[in-house]
């Protein structure tokens, strides 16, 4: 009879959902510390109605903490930067886009306090918001560059934590030039380059749990400063994770076409529209009336 009191005691603790974790490291889609914060605890708690579960927030402002984290299994999904998505590899399932304004990508562009242009930057240095080491200079060189510059050979890469570090080195100059979103790059500083459209925040799973997590999306909505998730177009997501890792397709040659030659055709059917072509050294030939002396 103890025993079974016991058991009926346990059941609605054990019954109760397990707490999930939502991790957020926007270190470049949003570029304010405390706007990212407010962003975490808002979708939180919006996720917790869909997911019938409770969740808490943590937001991170640098890739080191939130790489770790991710590493020691605390976090159970999180919204990220496409490229932080990236770089965690095989761990990070995505799901959805989080648009903003509507858009699911964005531009990236260098600027600089000088003029002139990303050729002028050589053996300059870029402050770049840090991720996992190695597979930054791969981000700069094969999707901002397109592949038609190796960034760790032209430029000197300082890693930063944030956006707002990296404009802040800028104008302190600690650094000639900087990698930002087109939309954080302040309109007092020059853009020298702008990059083709590159994913911004992505939702992705990080524990398997990727199909459950999509089917609560549409309760969730809108959390300013990003629309509602949408969902992610075939391999759209792959493709990118691809171009980062190996780099754009090899250009092929094109070949010029050759103008069209035109001929009149009566020269061709009228042999007496034809002409005689004398070679213009005939003149040369003539016999001279001059007599050689003997």
């Amino acid at each position: 009879m103890l025993a079974a009191v016991l058991f009926l005691s346990a059941s609605p603790a054990s019954a109760a959902p397990k707490k999930a974790t939502l991790g957020v490291f926007l270190a470049t889609t949003l570029s304010d510390g405390q706007e990212r914060f407010q962003y975490a605890e808002s979708l939180a708690q919006k996720l917790e109605s869909g997911l019938g579960r409770p969740v808490a927030a943590r937001s991170f402002g640098r890739y080191e903490d939130f790489s770790k984290a991710v590493g020691e299994g605390l976090i159970d999904f999180a919204v990220v930067d496409a490229w932080a998505a990236v770089q965690l590899g095989a761990k990070a399932q995505p799901v959805a886009y989080a648009p903003r304004a509507g858009e699911t990508q964005q531009r990236w562009a260098i600027i600089s306090t000088q003029k002139g242009s990303v050729k002028d930057l050589a053996g300059k240095r870029m402050a770049l918001v840090k991720g996992a080491g190695p597979a930054d200079p791969k981000f700069v060189s094969h999707v901002v560059l397109g592949g038609d510059l190796d960034a760790q050979k032209h430029f000197k890469l300082v890693p930063v934590p944030n956006v707002e570090s990296a404009v802040k080195m800028l104008e302190a100059r600690g650094a000639e030039a900087a990698l930002v979103p087109v939309a954080h790059a302040p309109k007092d500083l020059r853009v020298l380059f702008r990059s083709g459209r590159v994913p911004g925040a992505v939702l992705v799973e990080l524990k398997g749990a990727g199909d459950t997590l999509s089917q609560s999306l549409s309760a969730v909505g809108a959390v300013a400063p990003f629309d509602a998730f949408t969902a992610i177009p075939g391999r759209e997501f792959e493709d990118f994770r691809r171009l980062v890792t190996q780099g754009p397709p090899r250009r092929q040659p094109v070949f010029a076409d050759t103008p069209d030659l035109r001929v009149e055709t009566p020269v061709l059917v009228q042999s007496e529209s034809l002409g005689p072509a004398l070679p213009p050294f005939t003149e040369d030939l003539a016999v001279s009336s001059e007599q050689p002396d003997d």
